[in-house]
Parts: structure tokens; sequence; C-alpha cells
């Protein structure tokens, strides 16, 4: 065998005939790593209170996406952990999407223009804190970090056309 091991060689074909490729499983690896990972850092949380601050962020799936300001990501994953919601390592499935800065231009244009039947609410991580705080979940508007134009406020739609002031409509 010219000093080949009892290994085997194995040489992955696309098939040109059927014209789609073939997996082999490759991936398989990949996944069951995120699943290994996902289930140690689980081990490692403390025991989650049953009083009722546990669920402030029940049915939350929230990915961490660069910089956090005043606190580091990982106080983040513990707090939002023991508040009852779940920390993703990517932003595909995210509720909310946790950043101190703006997202660059394509992660923003895809977010807005995306068909995906979750669309993430970007927000600071303030929300998370004065959430944590009220002890109850707040509404993410006043902490977004991508202000969509199409959503208008009672100010913007009270106040009269072309003008440069925001002062609302008299109402009489």
């Amino acid at each position: 065998m010219l000093g080949w091991t009892s290994d085997r060689v194995v040489d992955y074909v696309t098939s040109a005939a059927t014209g789609h490729q073939r997996g082999d499983g490759r991936g398989t690896a990949q996944k069951a790593y995120h699943q290994s990972r996902g289930k140690k850092l689980a081990e490692q949380l403390p025991e989650k209170p049953t009083n009722r601050e546990a669920n402030v962020l029940w049915n939350t799936r929230i990915y961490i996406n660069g910089y956090l300001a005043n606190t580091t990501d990982i106080e983040m994953k513990r707090i939002i952990t023991l508040a009852g919601g779940q920390v993703l390592q990517t932003a595909s499935g995210a509720t909310h999407i946790l950043t101190s800065q703006q997202l660059n231009g394509s992660k923003t244009h895809k977010l807005l223009t995306g068909k995906s039947k979750i669309k993430p609410h970007v927000v600071r991580p303030e929300w998370v804190m004065d959430s944590v705080e009220a002890n109850k979940r707040l509404p993410e508007r006043r902490y977004s970090v991508i202000k969509d134009s199409s959503v208008s406020s009672l100010v913007d739609m009270l106040s009269v056309p072309g003008s440069s002031s925001r002062n609302p409509i008299e109402v009489a």
C-alpha cells in the first residue's frame, strides 16, 4: 500500500449527471459541536430562581452583535439567561439583536427588507437591564438602534406637514 495507514482514503464526488451536490454527512460534526457546547454552557449556569423575575425575558432569543457599552458580553449573557431568555450563537432565529452601535449597511438592509417571518428588534443593552429592573419586558421601541421609517409615532402623525418644527397640530 505504499506507506498508507489503515485509514481509508475517501474521495467525495459531486454528480454532474444529476446536477446537484450531496452532503454525505458533512456538517454534522459542526452541529454536534454546537449542541455539545450549548449543553455544557447550560450546565455551568446557576439554578434559576422560581420567582417572577426569572421569566422577564421568557420566549426571547437574543443574539449579541459586537460592542456592548457599559457591560461585557459575558455579564449580559448571564443576565439574559437568569431572566429566562435564550442567548444564540448566530443571528438566525433571533427575536432580538443586542448591540450598542449601528449595524453595518448590509445587515440593516437585510433586516428591514428581508422576508423572514421574525423581524428581530435591534436594541441597546439598556433594554435588558431596564426590563430586569422593572421586572417586566419593556417596549423595545425606546431602545431601538434601527429607526424604521415606515413606523410613525403619534407626534409624527400629528405634526404639520412641511413644517420643520416637531410641534403637534393644535386640535380645536
